[in-house]
């Protein structure tokens, strides 16, 4: 016993799937206190951790294990808990080793992940919500990244901790181990780290071909605003061109560099006040460019601009009946002002003559021909917009034909007359899941396509909103690759002037904190996961130009459309695993079953596989169509993807599912290669591809046509695949249902796992019990749970101490809703 008489006993144990840190107290044998409990685990960036997650439902790990590129930012997270509050002192590594090789330890950084309120959940118009919120608000959500070193966590409450590695341009490929550190005043936990790094070196931002655009306030309103508010003076107690602002910006310029946000935002008609432009009595103005060169400057010395973007601003608040432009004029004091004037008033004319004519002559001279690009006016619609927007792109393409002109899109028709016009196509994503076709012509005849999100699309859509879950932003990087997009725009980076509780759709105006405090930028969950998608769409881009349609397909199977796309986080990283090794030179699979697949027979894996796709390479010839079937048993299959067009060369079908056996519905003569990617499962699903008993029938529309499909292995996406079906019931009605299996024999059982409705959380059960029994009649509860609980928050995973069971039964509850009166149930593994 030391002299203080405390004395700290501290193991780590390695559970199932976390470690836990258990620390003892004592002031003699007299004083013993009861045990004080620390659990420290890991899990995946893309999950959201709460401040009540526990291991048992987050999808925990025993450790940090990332997958990258050179050049990129990736990472996990850490999390700690104590049944007593306690400090955390700081975050340590050390360097990350692969043999003599090593990442050097300052490429480790952490933040500890802060907490949002949220009085409701994302809703446009007042009945949009999201579909599948991480969680039904009010509650706290995770999304800042605080910039201190330490913080203070309660008892009982989970704290995240953001654990990042920066992979160098110079680092070789392999598999790099080290470990992080959680130094405590209750002691110290470590958590191995390892990431697996590729050969492939994505580029800097600013030679990239993707452009991120991040809408800013930093240098002052974007848009109309009444009354008009100055960001900065609101948020940070001083303005632009101060030289805390300076200070400031130095910290935006490494966000902006880190984070690939590498479009410089430029509203033009703030700024030429800033550098004291003027304008005469009779309307002639006296451009004055200081203020925009000098940050232009600033913020390509520091290697953050591949785009400039001269902001200006047209529409204006009478838009649904004439657009106004937006010009400089002279003020009553005789300084310059902002003065909104009809388009094509004579006032309008004389702007633009004088403005694009001298915007011209001076990007010219900057030498900025080929990085600016400029608007005519946000979202034009109805024939308000159409005429506005079409006048005023005619008088300024009359004076400087080259530049180049794009606008954020939604309203059709006019969104897609629009886009045949605009040398950048920005269509909103629910107007691209509407009418793809115009935009995807104009991307075929050479011009940019950048997807847009505002505060639509809500509903089963990828977003950025703070309730989202946190891979949807990832996949927006992977819906552009698929759908060969080379840009995103984003409303708005720091529009601070809202407070939370007033937004509908949460996290919409800003996906960086204002931290006065230390003069910085708080950087945001949101805003990692949207770098991610973007290094994602990188390492793709590299893929396509060796293997352009192999590449093509890979992304498609994470997100073929903005309301398709995966709802498996594990999926993502596997596909992810296969994109970063084909982009290194490595073979999707090294089995090739080409062979037996052209003698019509089944492909035997030889046990029950996790199947992610099938990689085909074709001949002189080639089917216009084909179905990939799976099957447990090689009797019962079922169509796991179908190919409805294809162009020979290469296809990879993504297919997220379980079975021993895989086989093409289609003679394929000319079938060359024939490759299943995916490994062996641990422990086989003793369920798999067997029949079972429903407490009840399913209704017609939708029914369990098979009577497989909780055992097919298939995972279902929407309702509108068929693989789903369904119990309902009225608002407020309560029904308790069941689904139970026979084994076939007693067999010892650990685990049983249900997939949950991935596109609608509302029509998903209340409660989800696990019950066995020898013989069919008696029945005994191993537990359960209310919510889902693995990584990506679609499973409810009920694990308990092994029996022995031949019947196993899955028990559910539900209240039903008005607005969810039915629970849709998929698949279903026990083990």
């Amino acid at each position: 016993m030391n002299p203080t008489g405390r004395k700290v006993l501290a193991a780590l144990v390695a559970t199932a799937s976390i470690t836990a840190l258990t620390t003892y107290r004592s002031n003699g044998p007299a004083a013993a206190q009861p045990a004080v409990q620390t659990q420290v685990w890991a899990a995946r960036a893309s999950t959201h951790l709460f401040p009540d997650s526990l291991p048992s439902d987050s999808g925990a790990t025993a450790g940090v294990s990332l997958d990258t590129a050179r050049n990129e930012y990736e990472a996990g997270q850490v999390a700690v808990r104590r049944s007593k509050a306690f400090t955390i002192k700081r975050v340590t590594f050390g360097p990350l080793r692969a043999g003599l090789r090593e990442i050097p330890a300052p490429n480790l950084t952490y933040n500890f992940v802060k907490f949002t309120a949220l009085n409701h959940n994302s809703v446009f118009g007042g009945n949009q919500y999201v579909y599948a919120p991480s969680r039904p608000a009010p509650d706290s959500f995770p999304d800042g990244l605080s910039n201190s070193p330490s913080t203070t966590v309660a008892a009982n409450t989970t704290q995240p901790i953001w654990v990042r590695v920066y992979v160098p341009k110079s680092a070789a490929g392999g598999v790099y181990r080290g470990s992080v550190r959680v130094e405590t005043d209750q002691g110290t936990m470590v958590v191995p780290l390892s990431v697996n790094v590729r050969p492939v070196t994505i580029p800097d931002a600013k030679d990239s071909g993707f452009t991120d655009v991040e809408w800013t306030l930093f240098f002052g309103t974007v848009s109309y605003q009444e009354p008009p508010v100055e960001t900065m003076l609101a948020n940070y107690g001083y303005s632009p061109f101060t030289p805390k602002w300076w200070q400031l910006m130095e910290d935006y310029a490494k966000v902006r560099k880190e984070y690939r946000n590498n479009d410089l935002t430029l509203p033009m008609a703030t700024l030429l006040l800033q550098g004291g432009t003027t304008v005469d009595a009779d309307g002639k103005v006296h451009f004055n460019w200081s203020a925009i060169d000098q940050v232009v400057k600033f913020f390509r010395d520091r290697g953050t601009v591949s785009r400039l973007e001269g902001f200006w601003v047209n529409g204006g608040p009478n838009s649904g009946t004439h657009w106004d432009m937006e010009t400089l004029a002279a003020g009553p004091d005789g300084k310059a002002v902002k003065k909104l004037v009809p388009w094509d008033s004579p006032e309008g004319t004389s702007w633009v003559n004088q403005y694009v004519a001298a915007l011209r002559d001076h990007v010219k001279a900057m030498g900025w021909e080929k990085l600016w690009w400029m608007h005519i006016g946000d979202e034009p619609q109805g024939d308000a917009g159409r005429n506005g927007w079409n006048g005023i792109f005619d008088e300024v393409k009359a004076i400087w034909p080259d530049v180049k002109i794009g606008d954020a899109t939604f309203s059709d028709p006019v969104a897609s007359e629009v886009s045949q016009r605009e040398d950048i196509t920005i269509p909103n994503l629910l107007n691209y899941e509407w009418n793809p076709g115009p935009f995807d012509q104009a991307r075929a005849q050479g011009k940019d396509l950048w997807l847009y999100n505002c505060n639509i699309p809500t509903l089963g859509y990828l977003n950025r909103f703070i309730d989202q879950p946190e891979y949807y932003q990832r996949l927006i990087g992977w819906l552009a690759a698929a759908r060969n997009a080379n840009g995103h725009l984003q409303w708005a980076f720091n529009n601070w002037n809202i407070s939370m509780d007033d937004q509908d759709v949460k996290g919409d105006f800003w996906v960086v904190n204002p931290d006065r405090e230390h003069n910085l930028l708080e950087r945001t969950l949101r805003l990692e996961s949207l770098r991610d998608g973007i290094e994602d769409w990188e390492v793709v881009t590299i893929l396509k130009k060796t293997h352009p349609e192999l590449a093509t397909d890979l992304a498609l199977a994470l997100a073929s459309k903005p309301g398709t796309f995966t709802g498996d986080v594990t999926f993502l990283d596997r596909i992810r695993s296969l994109v970063l090794d084909a982009a290194a030179g490595k073979p999707l699979a090294a089995r090739d079953l080409a062979a037996t697949i052209k003698t019509g027979a089944a492909a035997d894996l030889g046990s029950q596989h996790q199947v992610d796709g099938v990689y085909l390479r074709w001949g002189a010839t080639h089917p216009t169509a084909y179905t990939i079937q799976t099957s447990y048993d090689g009797v019962s299959w079922v169509d796991a993807a179908r190919r409805t067009a294809t162009d020979g060369g290469e296809d990879f079908v993504g297919i997220d599912g379980k079975a021993r056996y895989v086989r093409l519905k289609e003679a394929a003569p000319e079938l060359v290669s024939f490759k299943v990617a995916g490994f062996a499962l641990p422990r086989p699903n003793l369920v798999g591809g067997k029949t079972y008993t429903k407490s009840w029938t399913p209704p017609d529309r939708f029914p369990d046509s098979t009577g497989l499909e909780s055992t097919d292995g298939v995972i279902s996406d929407n309702w509108g695949d068929g693989r789903p079906y369904v119990i309902q019931g009225g608002p407020g009605e309560t029904k308790a249902f069941d689904v139970s299996f026979d084994l076939g024999a007693s067999k010892v059982v650990r685990e049983a796992d249900m997939q949950g409705y991935v596109e609608y959380s509302g029509y998903r059960p209340d409660t989800v019990r696990v019950l066995t029994s020898e013989d069919g009649q008696t029945w005994t509860d191993r537990g359960g749970v209310s919510r889902p609980n693995d990584a990506s928050g679609n499973r409810f995973e009920v694990r308990f101490a092994p029996v022995q069971a031949r019947y196993v039964k899955l028990a559910f509850t539900r209240t039903f809703t008005a607005s969810a009166d039915g629970v849709f149930l998929d698949d279903i593994e026990v083990y």
